[in-house]
């Protein structure tokens, strides 16, 4: 015989013939109750799709381009900025560089659009920025704010170099998602996986910068971040098509290029020239 400690045991002989089962009774408490936890699996159900949502929105934003793509030198290449001379900018009581024709660069941006870095009129900065340089990444929106307030002058054009490319998304990675976040409306060259661009313009750290006139002729030359003051001069004088006084500088503003310059290919295998004056 069964135990009448077995709960279903006691419910089976309990049970002999079926009752006509019996309505629960529901109070209003009880259907307030049943309401509010209607309400917060509802909200529970709405934030784990609004956070899928931004999940996947934040994943479609990281670019998966090629974040480096091939680049044309044409004319000799510029000395490698003088470390030793104690300058921020240069001027040519500081650098030799300064007078001397700028090689021609053309390569493309993100979305394969030919950009050019030549003699064609226009005076130009030419920034080069390494996305996992923190110096990088605060001076891009100090000149983002400049160009924003209306303070580029109209007869200087700015163009941006992303070298040095690390595939490491705890450094900043890719070059593309960082500028985009930051609102940089710039020209944007991709340089290539050698670091082509930098290292024919004589780049040693980043950020690095190179001031030309409307004849690709250099002007003036930059290491490190700098104030948004000593920018706008700089700009001002690329306007006037005037060379600009030197500015001392300490180096602790700026990061050292982690790659060393590579040699470029002879001019038989990419069909550059080396042109000198």
């Amino acid at each position: 015989m069964a135990s009448d400690d077995n709960p279903k045991n006691k419910q089976g002989f309990n049970s002999k013939v079926p009752s006509k089962p019996v309505a629960p009774s529901i109070s209003a408490n009880d259907s307030s109750n049943r309401g509010f936890t209607v309400a917060i699996l509802a909200l529970v159900v709405v934030g784990l799709g609004a956070i899928a949502f931004l999940a996947s929105n934040r994943d479609s934003d990281i670019s998966d381009a090629p974040q480096t793509a091939a680049v044309e030198v044409t004319g000799a290449p510029i000395i490698e900025f003088p470390r030793d001379a104690g300058a921020a900018v240069t001027s040519a009581a500081t650098d030799g560089a300064v007078g001397q024709l700028a090689p021609t660069l053309v390569g493309t941006d993100f979305d394969g659009t030919e950009v050019r870095v030549e003699a064609d009129g226009t005076a130009k900065a030419v920034y080069f920025f390494a996305h996992h340089c923190p110096f990088c990444q605060e001076e891009v929106p100090v000149l983002q704010n400049l160009i924003d307030t209306g303070r580029l002058p109209d007869g200087v054009e700015v163009i941006t170099v992303s070298t040095s490319v690390q595939d490491a998304p705890n450094r900043n990675y890719p070059p593309e998602t960082w500028l985009n976040r930051e609102g940089w409306t710039p020209q944007v060259m991709r340089d290539d996986e050698f670091n082509r661009a930098f290292n024919a313009y004589g780049g040693s750290s980043f950020p690095y910068a190179v001031y030309l006139d409307g004849e690709n002729r250099i002007v003036a030359r930059s290491a490190g971040q700098l104030d948004g003051a000593i920018t706008l001069s700089l700009w001002q004088n690329l306007e006037a098509g005037a060379f600009v006084e030197g500015v001392e500088g300490d180096g602790t503003n700026q990061s050292d290029a982690d790659a060393e310059p590579v040699d470029t290919p002879d001019a038989e295998e990419d069909g550059t020239t080396e042109d000198s004056e």
